[in-house]
C-alpha cells in the first residue's frame, strides 16, 4: 500500500503520519483544538509565533489528509469558516497524547533557569 502526503509517496504509514504530525505547529494545532471549533484568527492566536501562511498551509493540508474540517457559511454576505477535527483527526488525540508522555518521562527538558 502507497501513502500520499503533500505529493510525496511513503510505503511506510509510520513515516507517512510522522511527516504530517512533524510539520511545524501541527501536533500543536491538534492537541489544541482537541473537541473545540476555531476560526481562523482564534487559531492563529493560539499558534502564537506561527505565520497566516504557514497557518493556512498547515490547515489545507490537514483538511486534505482529513484530519480536518472546514465549515463554511454565509452569514450576511460573510464567508465564516470554522476549523474543527474530524473523526479521524479525534483518533489522533491518544496517540498524540501517549506522545506527551513518553516525552514527559525519557526527554529532558529545558525551563528557565536551568535543566529539568
Amino acid at each position: 500500500m502507497h501513502y500520499n502526503v503533500d505529493d510525496v509517496v511513503y510505503d511506510c504509514p509510520v513515516e507517512a503520519l510522522a511527516t504530517i504530525l512533524g510539520k511545524k505547529w501541527v501536533a500543536h494545532m491538534i492537541w489544541a483544538m482537541q473537541d473545540k471549533k476555531f476560526r481562523f484568527g482564534e487559531l492563529q492566536r493560539l499558534v502564537k509565533g506561527c505565520s497566516k501562511k504557514v497557518l493556512n498551509d498547515q490547515l489545507e493540508m490537514l483538511i486534505n489528509n482529513n484530519i480536518m474540517e472546514n465549515d463554511k457559511r454565509t452569514v450576511n454576505n460573510i464567508v465564516e469558516s470554522t476549523y474543527y477535527l474530524s473523526e479521524s483527526g479525534l483518533l489522533l488525540l491518544p496517540l498524540i497524547k501517549n506522545m506527551i508522555n513518553w516525552s514527559d518521562m525519557n526527554l529532558s527538558c529545558e525551563k528557565e533557569g536551568g535543566k529539568n
